[in-house]
């Protein structure tokens, strides 16, 4: 279902990865024809500072509405169980540990861990739709939650102007601020404060994933379409938690 044989890694300032061509032509665009439309995304999220964190829509599989939509969308249902698969998880690890990212599997447990994860509900995958308006969208640099072990990015690309757009893809960041160097707990970071390592473009029928670490600071925008078409950067954001 999935190809991961088209990557580039990389290792610095953590370890991240892409991966081109992963899905059929013909699946892939299922996928982007399925992307939820009817429903209205409705998240802003606020950070321990009650600074505005992201201008972000999202759906995530904790919703009672979302469980309502997939199981209309055959091809997105297909997807988020073979994704929630341990089969997934194997590919992945597998995949990076060839390339010496050596992680520990989050269900390589104890049976008494087992057993407290499924009484405290802890997930071992999460699995969102996302949208960010162009029109100033954005996303405050951050190293995502402690709790995550690799956060994945699918772009739903309807309309290749998307990928046109200036920081339309994720900022790869590091920053000068020993304030902001060990960032464990994932507080948010001024954008002045960070340089950016490299773009991963937002562009179709592609996975990025990267490990969470201390130091995993990446970002999105802030976007302006030139054109202002107001289009809107859709995607599909994955987790494996720990």
């Amino acid at each position: 279902m999935i190809n991961l044989k088209n990557s580039k890694i990389f290792y610095d300032p953590y370890p991240h990865a892409l991966f081109q061509d992963v899905f059929d032509d013909k699946f892939y665009k299922s996928l982007c024809d399925e992307f939820p439309k009817e429903i209205k995304f409705d998240r802003f999220d606020f950070d321990k500072q009650n600074n505005l964190k992201q201008k972000k829509f999202v759906l995530n599989d904790d919703s009672n509405l979302f469980n309502n939509i997939i199981k209309k969308k055959p091809n997105l249902k297909k997807l988020y169980n073979f994704l929630s698969s341990d089969q997934f998880q194997n590919i992945i690890f597998e995949t990076l540990d060839r390339n010496s990212i050596k992680l520990q599997k989050s269900y390589e447990k104890t049976l008494l861990k087992k057993i407290y994860n499924k009484l405290k509900n802890k997930k071992k995958f999460g699995f969102e739709f996302s949208m960010i308006s162009t029109d100033g969208g954005f996303i405050k640099p951050h190293t995502d939650g402690a709790d995550k072990l690799i956060s994945f990015v699918m772009p739903i690309v309807e309309n290749e102007n998307i990928s046109r757009i200036p920081n339309s893809g994720t900022n790869i960041l590091k920053t000068n601020d020993d304030n902001y160097k060990y960032n464990l707990l994932n507080s948010t970071v001024p954008f002045e404060v960070t340089e950016i390592v490299r773009e991963i473009p937002f562009d179709k029928n592609q996975i990025f994933l990267f490990v969470k670490t201390h130091n995993s600071l990446h970002s999105v925008g802030p976007m302006k379409d030139l054109n202002e078409k107001n289009l809107m950067r859709k995607s599909i954001n994955f987790f494996i938690y720990k």
